[in-house]
């Protein structure tokens, strides 16, 4: 079975739904708005962060099993948004005025964009995914926050610039690093 104990009967139930149907092709969370990854990327750079939080046992073998079942296969990474690697590095994190980690409405943290280290991070995390055998990856939440305590936010790589100049840069230097990635890439 790919996916942990708790989870056999319903991915059992998934691959079978998805034989039975016309579906062409899934999403799965690689890194979700918590922070956390659903498979052992085989980093040790990113197993060392602690990140990891492996739901899907087998990723590979998940994947094939899909790719037999000629189902195409969209890894979701939500960027920006993520509360454990903020957690440990926050200067590379959006703070408050007062220097501490900032959290939205929902209690939820955000890295600062041109944090060169979480790009770094984002790049390993999207070649780990290609090893893995996804065909194509969405990078999702690439934005800054837009709810919670907005006048009481700081961001201590970005500073004043505009936000669209940053994310600019930061689209830019993304292309640059994924240059020798196999695998179509989105921006949501």
């Amino acid at each position: 079975s790919f996916c942990p104990e708790a989870w056999n009967e319903l991915c059992n139930e998934y691959v079978d739904f998805i034989k039975k149907t016309e579906i062409n092709g899934v999403v799965i969370d690689i890194k979700d708005y918590t922070g956390t990854i659903a498979f052992d990327t085989g980093d040790p750079e990113i197993k060392k962060l602690g990140t990891e939080s492996p739901r899907i046992r087998d990723v590979r073998g998940f994947i094939e099993e899909l790719h037999q079942n000629n189902i195409y296969v969209i890894g979701r990474i939500a960027v920006f948004q993520d509360p454990v690697f903020a957690k440990t590095h926050i200067a590379e994190s959006v703070q408050t005025k007062s220097g501490a980690l900032w959290k939205d409405r929902k209690g939820l943290s955000f890295i600062d964009p041109p944090s060169s280290l979480y790009r770094s991070y984002i790049v390993r995390l999207a070649k780990a995914s290609e090893r893995a055998g996804f065909d194509e990856l969405n990078f999702d939440y690439v934005r800054f926050p837009s709810d919670g305590d907005m006048k009481n936010i700081a961001f201590p790589l970005s500073g004043n610039r505009p936000k669209p100049d940053v994310l600019e840069e930061f689209f830019k230097n993304l292309h640059g690093d994924l240059s020798g990635i196999g695998i179509p890439t989105s921006v949501d």
